[in-house]
């Protein structure tokens, strides 16, 4: 059966049961536009045209409508708004309705590439004329009202005519109050006007945090009207998913994504979840502010790691290397694993850090480092995936008389779920040993940006997410780990040097 996203925002405006409202006129108008209204859309438009009984007029001057990109379907709940607003105000007399989005060539574009052609493609065509002239661009109505796209100064696109409808479309863009403040005079005399704002929570590839405060300030407005349950002035409508679920879950993008499962399939959704940057899909898919903290930590919950924390842990037996080196080949990793003295698993990662420098460049210590710790230390192995970048270490080392293990891909799926049971997060397994470590920072980094990757029924791999940063540190563990687990009792020396 397929799961349907929601269809009422986290936080929004609620209906009015004993107010009428132009909602109908909506859904009658989008299936004329060939796109019929989805749940969440239709309960928007039942609220925000409510009529106030006590004026005969529109409840709501203003409509903010904030979700999540593509799954909710903004645009196709805008246009049979603004054709509703052009053809079912005959009582109000002609009507302007100004759109504008991030600039005013996206207004245009927008306006040109998909406003005009839905209307010239449905059974409305007949009731109106397109002019495309630079500058004076507009859809005229048979009954003079006119739908026109608009600057996005703080003048009302060049006209001192009257709106009735404004919509500033991608708000995210609008760094401050500019073009609402363009827009109001021009609707003061209007009873019947209605502003739209909509908008996306931009990611931050997309926009720097702190550059959207116009939006930012209509959010935090229009929250504290939806809990105080205030149902005049502005009708408010945030579709985000609850703050502290998982990022990862298609629970969450349920919770928020009105259209999973009628327009957009889920399966789209894991694979944006897959590739996107984890911030930027946080902010866009889920209409999280974007937050450093966003989409991190959900393989392993951080508290659970943080209990696992041991400064004083160290290997007493079954020692074992492992050696990672990243795509670029600009920097290498040795790794540690071995049994304590309680016979829990301890994992460490010790070059570069200890005797090679922190955040050191270059791979060309590697193989010295190595084989300087294995005649030290005398380890049972090395481990190396010879699907990776320090695969080129495996014949150097194995010539100079180190035993080299080379793992297959099974055999490194099975390893990740090994250290993710150790871990104790996996709470369908109950492992009798845990996994300690020493909180040192590039392991934490990368398992705060690492998640599951399927390889099989029950079996998965751990890879970045998205753009993130990469996470060998916590690779080059686990594969010492896997080396662990192979290696007979052997007693190791007590430091590394």
């Amino acid at each position: 059966m397929v799961k349907l996203g929601t269809d009422r925002p986290l936080y929004g405006t609620e209906r009015s049961p004993d107010r009428m409202t132009y909602g109908p006129r909506i859904t009658e108008i989008a299936r004329r536009l060939g796109k019929p209204l989805m749940p969440h859309q239709q309960y928007i438009a039942d609220v925000s045209l409510e009529i106030d009984p006590d004026t005969g007029l529109l409840a709501y001057s203003e409509v903010v409508f904030i979700g999540p990109r593509q799954v909710t379907g903004k645009t196709e709940l805008l246009l049979p708004v603004m054709a509703h607003r052009c053809l079912g105000f005959d009582h109000a007399g002609p009507q302007r309705v100004l759109y504008t989005a991030q600039n005013t060539e996206k207004g245009r574009e927008k306006w040109r590439d998909v406003h005009v052609p839905r209307i010239e493609s449905s059974s409305l065509r007949h009731l109106c004329n397109v002019r495309r002239q630079r500058n004076s661009e507009a859809i005229i109505w048979q009954n003079g009202s006119m739908w026109m796209p608009g600057s996005t100064t703080k003048k009302t696109a060049g006209t001192s005519d009257t709106i009735d409808m404004g919509v500033i479309d991608e708000a995210w863009a609008q760094s401050d109050s500019s073009v609402e403040l363009g827009m109001r005079p021009a609707m003061m005399t209007r009873p019947w006007s209605q502003m739209w704002v909509t908008s996306m929570i931009p990611g931050i590839s997309r926009a720097v945090p702190g550059t959207w405060s116009y939006l930012a300030n209509k959010r935090e407005i229009g929250r504290e009207r939806v809990k105080n349950n205030i149902r005049r002035g502005t009708a408010f409508f945030d579709f985000t998913a609850p703050e502290g679920a998982n990022p990862e879950d298609p629970e969450t993008w349920l919770s928020c994504m009105g259209g999973i499962g009628r327009t957009v399939r889920i399966e789209r959704i894991q694979e944006d979840c897959d590739s996107i940057d984890p911030i930027d899909f946080a902010a866009e898919y889920l209409s999280w502010a974007p937050n450093a903290k966003n989409m991190r930590w959900t393989l392993i919950k951080k508290d659970r790691w943080d209990s696992l924390l041991d400064e004083e842990s160290q290997i007493e037996n079954k020692l074992s290397l492992a050696a990672e080196i990243d795509d670029q080949r600009a920097a290498g990793w040795i790794g540690a694993a071995g049994k304590r003295y309680d016979e829990d698993w301890h994992i460490e990662l010790i070059e570069p850090g200890n005797k090679i420098a922190p955040m050191a460049s270059g791979v060309d210590w590697m193989e010295n480092r190595i084989v300087e710790i294995w005649e030290k230390q005398k380890p049972y192995c090395v481990v190396i995936d010879p699907r990776r970048p320090a695969s080129s270490l495996i014949v150097p080392l194995r010539n100079r008389g180190i035993k080299v293990i080379t793992p297959d891909q099974n055999s490194t799926a099975a390893a990740c779920g090994r250290f993710y049971d150790y871990t104790g997060a996996n709470a369908d397994f109950k492992s009798t040993t845990r996994l300690h470590h020493l909180g040192q920072y590039d392991i934490d980094d990368s398992l705060a940006n690492s998640r599951k990757l399927e390889t099989g029924v029950g079996s998965f791999t751990i890879v970045k997410k998205g753009s993130s940063s990469g996470i060998s540190p916590l690779y080059v563990v686990i594969l010492a780990l896997y080396g662990s687990e192979l290696a007979p009792d052997m007693v190791p020396a007590d430091i590394f040097l």
